[in-house]
This record gives structure tokens, sequence and C-alpha cells, in this order.
């Protein structure tokens, strides 16, 4: 009967353990991308201020990509375009504060973009920002980050 017991509290530890460490904080490291359809791609654009005579020319010739890589309390966002061939990336090192679910610049000038993570979707909140940064940003707001493997 001791020795029962002593193997009933082994597997209810075990158990314990394991169901603790399953429920477990959730991080949000990884790496999230946003590549939008030519559909969304020519919406935004318009949304930029593109008219459509401009739209038609380089619509079907563009492409773009947006990916963040959040590794704890570090950050990397990249931003890459192609318009009819030519290739321009740029890649910013960021600050991650996952407990506020903030993105600020590496030097803490600017301003906090504040972000949500859904699943395996990153979204971005610009609403908290300045006019004058919305701006920039803007290509960002319906953006739907997909977390990769």
């Amino acid at each position: 009967m001791k020795n029962i017991k002593r193997i009933l509290l082994a597997f209810v530890a075990v158990f314990a353990a394991v169901l603790l460490v399953a429920c477990g904080a959730k991080s949000d490291n990884g790496t999230y991308v946003y590549k939008p359809s030519k559909t969304e791609l020519k919406k935004i654009l318009e949304e930029q201020g593109l008219s459509g005579s401009q739209l038609e020319s380089i619509g079907d010739v563009i492409n773009f990509e947006v990916s963040i890589k959040i590794k704890d309390s570090k950050g990397t966002l990249s931003i890459a375009g192609e318009v009819a061939g030519q290739k321009n990336e740029r890649s910013y090192d960021v600050k991650i504060n996952q407990k506020e679910k903030t993105i600020s610049s590496n030097d803490g000038s600017g301003e906090k973009i504040t972000y949500k993570v859904d699943g395996d979707y990153l979204t971005f909140d610009l609403s908290k920002l300045s006019n004058s940064n919305q701006g920039d940003l803007m290509i960002l707001k319906n953006a739907k980050l997909k977390r990769t493997k």
C-alpha cells in the first residue's frame, strides 16, 4: 500500500509539472510576414494617393513584403519592395516590449507602435500615433502578418 501511494504521488507530480509547462506564458517570439495580394496592394496604393492611371501602369509589376522578427526584447523590421524588377530592401533593428506589446526604435527616439498577437497573426494599432507618423506607416494599417514556422 505504501508503494502504491508513492507511485501515485510521483504520477500526480509529473502530471502537474507537464500541465504547468503546457499552460505557461507564451511569448511573441518568431517571424511574422505580410505579403499582400495584387488586389490588396492596389487598394493600399490607392489609399496612399495614387490615381487610377498610375495604379494601372504599376499595379501588376509591384511586389511588397513586410516582416518582423521578434526575439525576446529585440527585433528586426524588414521592408522589401520590387517595382518593375527594381528591388529595394530596408531593415531596422527595433526594441520589443512583449508585456506592453510595443515596438520602438533602438535609440528610444520616436513613438512606440502598439501591436497585438492573436494566434499566428500580428497586427499593428496605429490609432495612438501622431498624424505625422501615421502617414508613413499607413501601409501597415490593415496588415496581418502571419507567423512563419
